[in-house]
């Protein structure tokens, strides 16, 4: 078999953290010999109870950092496993304690995450970046409306004061400052498209957890700590936020500023967002009410079209090729018989408009959460009808890399969108990705009397990349940075949340999706249109030395496994050690050749193994309790 498209399409915009290499070459030119290429098989794996310490960029950390090597100091009992620092019920608050017989309830929310204040432009060259000597900025103010506009009643905050108000977008590239939000004129379903912190809030008796789904990049632990502490009157066990990995948004890392090494998380922003995911989360709680149809399905993503397989909608840029084809899917029914929310869980990234687009969109998973919430549209085919209440959708295990970009996808209708990057296109496989969805669960499994649990734990990962490294010297990422014996750290978690037969573990970061299916042996191609290993691949895997299983989702060893990936953190590619590469010649700013792209990205080859080392750790808890 031949691979039917290339795997890195020749004028494909490399996405994600391409641009801290770039950083980080600067930092190596200015700051001469500051720091060495370290060594990639080296790194303290695990940490004691070492004191460090702590440093950071332009600001702390807000709220408590403890962490530990792998488990907390507490047990459950004489011959009970190590307990997490974090867990429910019974847990070491003393605060959910058990109530047998209370009933599940669940509560929902949708507060949008659109920036408050910035201007708009007019791209001249209509390639998706400023040149202040090309394109022109509307000097409108915050409101975006000028004299004469609709609605305009006098000046507003930066109006005519002769600076560019912009909100940079993150994922692809510097100065690519957004013009707006994407309108109902663009695509098939273009009406509601915009930014959006979604939350769902879960209790049972005393056990309260709150989960919230935000359309960003990345969104680091440290922010995580902070919105905890503004919730701190909300009652709340466990509180986990996570990014669905929009790449069509704004900066909230710091990567993708007007130019290189300037900060592209706008503060007033950072704030908004903080405020934004805070209410999500208080007005969910407010929704609480009785859970009385619990309903549980899992979708194949491979059925959209019976040629192509699951290459209609999604495709692997990394070898060897492998897809977690599964979309998962909760509903919450309440007594009256209405949604309350649907969760839905897959895994690819949310690019498929690439760098072109300066719209502000949750790209695919807009059309998806339409189609849930109140159904499919096409030009000729009949749509499939939604269910109502909000849908909360949490990217899985997209990393290494889950793409839509140079997908070509065919519709119900019969047309086929690809090649390049249109509404169109976006807009086609979110929602066949929302009919699988809607399909599972009219075939799902109704789910009697399900039992709500959590367990959470913080780790150190030593930060091994040089280029991060730079990164954290200059500010760009604002985090708080461990330091011990002379090695940096950064703090983490990692949790699961176990809902009946339904395990949801939340990984911090893009967990490659070998790791977390295996498919070394082809098994999770899930088409005939592509190779398992590029035979163009100059620098291919060594498919023999791959680790044997059983993977992560077989490990997590629940009837529905979820991976709730970039959960409560960003720390870029989780690798499967065996295929860790990096380039002989300046390792960590230029990639190996071949699929080596995500090395560049990662905070070093060890982060496989802590992860997988603290999710047994958490799957062996929750196992007992």
């Amino acid at each position: 078999m031949s691979l039917w498209f290339s795997r890195r399409l020749p004028n494909n915009p490399r996405p994600e953290w391409s641009l801290a290499c770039l950083i980080a070459c600067g930092g190596l030119i200015a700051c001469g010999s500051l720091i060495g290429c370290a060594d990639p098989g080296k790194s303290d794996d695990e940490v004691g109870e070492t004191s460090g310490e702590s440093t950071s960029g332009e600001s702390s950390s807000t709220g408590d950092t403890s962490t530990s090597d792998t488990t907390s100091d507490s047990t459950t009992g004489d011959g009970d496993p190590e307990a997490p620092e974090q867990y429910c019920p019974n847990g070491p608050s003393g605060e959910c304690d058990e109530i047998l017989g209370a009933p599940l309830e669940a509560g929902a929310a949708v507060v949008s995450i659109i920036p408050d204040c910035f201007e708009t432009w007019d791209d001249v060259a209509a390639n998706g970046s400023f040149d202040a000597n090309e394109d022109t900025y509307l000097d409108c103010g915050c409101d975006r409306l000028c004299p004469g506009d609709p609605g305009y009643v006098a000046p507003d905050e930066g109006e005519g004061d002769g600076e560019f108000q912009a909100i940079y977008m993150a994922g692809f590239g510097n100065n690519r400052p957004t013009r707006g939000v994407r309108g109902a004129a663009e695509g098939f379903v273009g009406e509601g498209d915009g930014l959006w912190a979604r939350a769902i809030a879960l209790q049972q008796g005393n056990t309260r957890v709150v989960y919230v789904a935000i359309d960003t990049v990345g969104y680091f632990y440290d922010e995580v700590l902070a919105i905890r502490e503004l919730l701190a009157d909300q009652d709340i066990d466990w509180l986990s936020v996570s990014s669905t990995h929009t790449h069509e948004g704004p900066d909230t890392m710091g990567l993708w500023g007007k130019t290189i090494g300037s900060g592209g998380f706008d503060d007033d922003y950072r704030a908004q967002l903080r405020l934004a995911i805070a209410q999500a989360a208080t007005e969910a709680i407010a929704d609480l009410r009785v859970v009385d149809k619990l309903t549980v399905g899992r979708g194949d993503t491979s059925t959209t079209n019976a040629s192509k397989g699951v290459l209609n909608v999604n495709s692997d840029h990394r070898d060897p090729w492998v897809i977690d084809e599964a979309i998962d899917v909760l509903h919450f029914g309440d007594e009256q018989g209405k949604t309350i929310a649907t969760m839905v869980n897959y895994a690819s990234h949310p690019e498929s408009m690439a760098d072109e687009n300066t719209l502000l969109t949750s790209d695919y998973i807009h059309a998806l959460r339409k189609t849930i919430e109140s159904g499919s549209t096409w030009t000729r085919a009949p749509g499939k009808p939604g269910l109502g209440g909000p849908c909360i959708f949490i990217s899985g295990a997209l990393g290494g890399m889950m793409t839509p970009l140079g997908v070509q996808v065919t519709t119900p209708d019969g047309d086929t969108f690809g090649g390049g990057f249109s509404w169109e296109k976006t807009d086609s496989i979110g929602q066949l990705l929302g009919e699988v969805a809607l399909g599972a669960i009219a075939q799902g499994e109704l789910i009697e009397s399900p039992r709500l649990e959590f367990g959470a734990q913080t780790f150190l990962g030593e930060v091994i990349n040089d280029s991060f490294k730079l990164v954290f010297m200059q500010g760009i990422f604002q985090r708080e940075v461990v330091e011990i014996d002379g090695k940096q750290y950064v703090t983490t978690e990692m949790g699961v949340i176990e809902l009946g037969p339904v395990r949801m573990l939340t990984v911090p970061g893009e967990l490659l999706p070998e790791l977390a299916v295996g498919g070394y042996d082809g098994s999770q191609m899930f088409t005939d249109m592509a190779d398992l290993i590029d035979p163009n691949n100059p620098n291919p895997p060594d498919l023999g030395q791959a680790p044997a299983g059983p993977y992560l989702k077989q490990r997590i060893g629940s009837p529905y496994t979820w991976i709730i990936g970039l959960g409560n953190d960003e720390l870029g590619y989780i690798i499967p050690q065996y295929d860790f590469k990096l380039s002989d010649s300046v390792p960590w700013f230029s990639e190996a050749p071949g699929d080596h792209y995500e090395e560049t990205n990662s905070l070093g080859p060890h982060i496989a193994g802590l992860v997988d080392q603290n999710a047994d750790f958490l799957i062996e808890f929750i196992d007992w309790l």
